[in-house]
């Protein structure tokens, strides 16, 4: 009965007070070291400085080759077509003069030939007016005379008829000699004073028929079609034997002294036109107080229906090989902007198309021919150029001030290839500015950081955390970025 009392009485006390002992002598013993978060060392970027402001940069556009211009030449005057050139065929180059296509001018022949004769007939009329002119001017003298004569033969008649020396008859057979003398006079001044409305009805007849013969000289001119300048033959729509009317079309040649191209440009980048300073002119510039560079002067506002004539580089590539044209920014193609596409349709024009070193590759710029077209701009408005690296996938730069992350919001005015250009007047940025160009994971504002390539003897050495072999892998990071 006792063993029973000491298994269930006294065995549970006495393990109960084993249990109490042990507590009591390991809570005497020193506490163990406090676990210290691991301080992570700055994360290591790499900056560049932010350049001084961009003074230009490149606009590029693609285009087609289009011709300067393209005529119709169509028949003037009806007939037969009775010579076309062999070589006067599509796709063929002619020199301004050379025949192309005759029109039969046997009818215009004929009346050039009726109409000189007429005029023959018209010179001839008026030199037998001078004659007669001349011959009238003495019958009028002789007349007078007579008039003259039989005036004084009345008188004396009628003084011897007072004194009853005449008889009636013989007065009045004098009398009428006299009427006679004179109206020979007065028809003879009537002739001589219609002469000059003669003449002037010859000269009109004159004139007329000069005009006549020289519509039909030009109708005679007209049967020949030469070409009007340098160029390809595009269309040939005639062939020789074919009966032609006036207006119908016969050939179409194009110019090849001068091409155009045809580019799309977007509205931005005709803003940054718009802003430009001119062409290739050198102009002194200067900068304001607000960031803008300020042309001295003054910039001309009288045209604002017209594109600002920019140089422009045109660039064909043929077997992987790029050939270069210059030209210039001309005019707008006059339809304005697209609604489709949203952009405006211009012409670059090329006035030397034709290559100096036709040796090697296309000999001029062809129609069709696609091209890229190259615009240097030069702003007025002062720019920071970042490179592309420098801009991260949020829109924000980041810049290392003291050793910490400095967080930028930007706003892209024009996305270069490999930068990104920033109006000066809507950031806090400026020339000089250590860039990161590092891609950052997780960076937080104001982060430690450290630039490559200073001096690394100032990061000291951080202890290892570990307790009792942990390697101190759940220490607490300070909220910096890390580095992909």
């Amino acid at each position: 009965m006792f063993q029973r009392l000491v298994s269930q009485i006294l065995l549970p006390v006495l393990i109960v007070a084993i249990g109490a002992g042990g507590l009591v002598w390991l809570s005497t013993r020193d506490a163990p070291p406090e676990r210290v978060a691991q301080q992570p060392s700055p994360l290591l970027v790499e900056t560049i400085p932010l350049q001084a402001s961009a003074s230009s940069f490149p606009i590029h556009v693609g285009g087609n080759v289009v011709p300067r211009r393209e005529v119709t030449l169509s028949a003037e005057v009806d007939g037969a077509v009775t010579f076309k050139g062999d070589s006067i065929e599509s796709g063929r180059h002619v020199r301004q003069g050379t025949p192309l296509i005759q029109i039969d001018p046997a009818r215009y022949e004929l009346l050039l030939g009726q109409l000189d004769s007429e005029l023959q007939q018209v010179d001839a009329d008026l030199q037998r007016l001078v004659t007669e002119e001349q011959g009238t001017v003495s019958l009028i003298k002789l007349a007078e005379r007579e008039a003259e004569i039989a005036t004084a033969a009345s008188t004396r008649l009628k003084g011897l008829a007072l004194k009853n020396a005449a008889t009636d008859a013989d007065l009045e057979a004098v009398e009428r000699t006299e009427l006679q003398a004179r109206n020979v006079l007065t028809v003879l001044l009537n002739q001589h004073t219609l002469i000059p409305v003669q003449r002037q009805r010859l000269q009109a007849q004159h004139m007329l028929t000069t005009l006549k013969q020289q519509q039909a000289q030009l109708n005679l001119d007209r049967t020949e079609i030469v070409a009007p300048f340098t160029g390809v033959i595009t269309v040939v729509d005639v062939e020789q034997g074919n009966y032609v009317q006036t207006g119908d079309m016969l050939l179409k040649l194009e110019d090849t002294s001068a091409v155009d191209v045809e580019c799309s440009l977007r509205m931005d980048d005709l803003y940054w036109l718009w802003n430009s300073h001119a062409g290739s002119d050198e102009v002194a510039v200067a900068e304001s107080a607000h960031g803008e560079l300020v042309d001295p002067v003054n910039i001309d506002v009288g045209k604002p229906f017209e594109i600002p004539a920019v140089d422009a580089l045109v660039v064909g590539e043929v077997a992987g090989r790029q050939f270069h044209w210059n030209g210039r920014l001309s005019r707008y193609e006059g339809r304005g902007v697209n609604q489709k596409t949203r952009t405006v349709s211009c012409r670059v024009a090329v006035s030397e198309p034709i290559r100096e070193d036709a040796a090697d590759g296309p000999p001029t710029l062809m129609r069709g021919m696609y091209v890229t077209v190259t615009l240097n701009v030069t702003p007025r408005i002062r720019l920071l150029s970042i490179p592309t690296r420098g801009v991260q996938p949020n829109g924000q730069v980041w810049t290392v001030d003291n050793g910490l992350l400095r967080s930028h919001s930007v706003k892209a005015a024009k996305t270069l290839a490999d930068s990104v250009l920033v109006r000066a007047d809507t950031t806090d940025l400026k020339p000089g500015d250590r860039i990161v160009i590092t891609q950052l994971s997780t960076p937080m504002d104001g982060s430690r950081v450290r630039e490559a390539g200073t001096d690394r003897s100032a990061e000291a050495a951080t202890p290892d955390a570990s307790i009792n072999g942990d390697d101190g892998s759940d220490g607490v990071d300070d909220g910096g970025g890390g580095a992909p």
